[in-house]
């Protein structure tokens, strides 16, 4: 002889499988989270650490510069040389005068040389300060993530431990529901993101908010059946 399903028991079961069911499903959101935070926290530092970059990539760029310049400097300094050597060879004043002026443009032009690379000076040293604080600031901003890190996998942990205990609680109550019935939950709280049973709350399903029938409410009262909601397909039950 087939047993006979108590339905009133097996609907209260089902609520409180659901209720098992929903912290899981919230934990494991939590879970799923934390990752992503961590993602987030290390993407976050490493746009703090594109500023420190580009400090570093103007240093090595103005020092480029400054050496340029230096050369620049010497070719000068050179051609000086070159015309103050000349000048012991010339015979006449005009080509006195001449090697003269050359030499008072080139040295006009060595100023102005001398000038850019005192300013270079200038912006490496401003450049310079700006990664001392630049890597000031991330050496706390690493330690303060490193701690995150730490509190959020321990808090992976301990939600770990939690939802194992759920879901032992879930299988001693699971086996307790008829599995055709099992399986019917199953199946709405799959498409229903997890709420698969709700009250008969002043004659609406509180699923779909839906204006139930006398009909379905009787048939809910009378707990002889599982009885599911018209438009939404939920279990239906009425809150003693």
């Amino acid at each position: 002889m087939a047993e006979t399903i108590n339905f009133e028991e097996q609907v209260k079961l089902l609520v409180e499988l659901q209720g098992l069911d929903l912290q899981i499903l919230k934990f494991e959101d939590e879970l799923k989270a934390i990752p992503e935070r961590i993602t987030k926290l290390e993407n976050d530092f490493k746009d703090k650490s594109a500023s420190l970059k580009k400090h570093e990539d103007n240093v090595k760029a103005l020092q480029l510069k400054r050496k340029e310049k230096e050369g620049e400097l010497q070719a000068k300094e050179d051609t000086i040389k070159k015309y103050a050597s000349q000048m012991h060879q010339v015979k006449t004043n005009k080509e006195y005068s001449a090697l003269q002026d050359e030499i008072n443009r080139v040295k006009a032009d060595n100023s102005v040389i001398e000038e850019a690379i005192l300013n270079i000076f200038d912006q490496v040293d401003i450049e310079n300060k700006g990664i001392v604080a630049e890597r000031e600031i991330l050496k706390k901003e690493d330690l303060a993530m490193a701690e995150e890190k730490k509190v959020l996998a321990a808090s992976a942990d301990e939600v770990k431990v939690e939802v194992d205990n759920l879901r032992v609680r879930r299988n001693e109550l699971a086996v307790k529901v008829d599995k055709n019935i099992l399986t019917r939950y199953g199946r709405i709280s799959a498409n229903k993101d997890g709420l698969a049973v709700v009250p008969i709350i002043d004659d609406s399903c509180q699923g779909c908010f839906g204006l139930m029938p006398a009909q379905v409410i009787n048939e809910v009262r009378m707990k002889n059946a599982i009885v599911c909601c018209e438009n939404c397909t939920r279990i239906l039950y009425i809150e003693e």
